[in-house]
């Protein structure tokens, strides 16, 4: 073989292993994505229950509670603007349910026994769909994570 068919075997080489390189930066970054989304829904889920579980009294205001839940639909809204299509609908929807969360806490406590979950709909997305498409999103990563002794 010469020395020019050699040039034209490892330039087509080099374009094949860029191919490969970008299809794993692909995955890697969207396992990264997921990682980071799952991981998101997963701390405010655990600073929303950690703030309920904090409330002493059984009715009334719970400022403190409030704040914290709040903070954790924040950081979901937030996360979702950097996501699309129903992955950005669904942590929205989510968002929304800690906000509602939040300002019944804010109120009184008590009224948190009678609201429904199911009554949270954002962009024709209902809180049903939206954990559907979260738990088909996450499952992957919190299987892992179970799996690890995390959650």
């Amino acid at each position: 073989m010469s020395i020019k068919s050699l040039g034209k075997i490892a330039a087509i080489a080099a374009v094949a292993g860029l191919g490969l390189t970008a299809c794993a930066d692909d995955s890697v970054s969207q396992a990264r994505q997921e990682e980071e989304t799952c991981g998101l829904i997963s701390a405010a889920t655990a600073k929303a229950t950690d703030a309920m579980s904090n409330v002493r009294e059984s009715s009334g205001p719970a400022p403190r509670a409030a704040f914290s839940v709040e903070s954790a639909a924040l950081d979901i809204r937030n996360h979702s603007f950097d996501r699309s299509g129903e992955l950005r609908t669904a942590l929205q929807v989510q968002a929304a349910h800690y906000n509602d969360m939040a300002e019944t806490m804010a109120d009184d406590v008590s009224q948190l026994q009678g609201g429904s979950v199911s009554e949270i709909e954002v962009d024709g997305m209902s809180a049903d769909e939206a954990n559907s498409v979260l738990s088909s999103y996450c499952g992957t990563v919190f299987g892992q994570q179970q799996g690890m002794g995390g959650l």
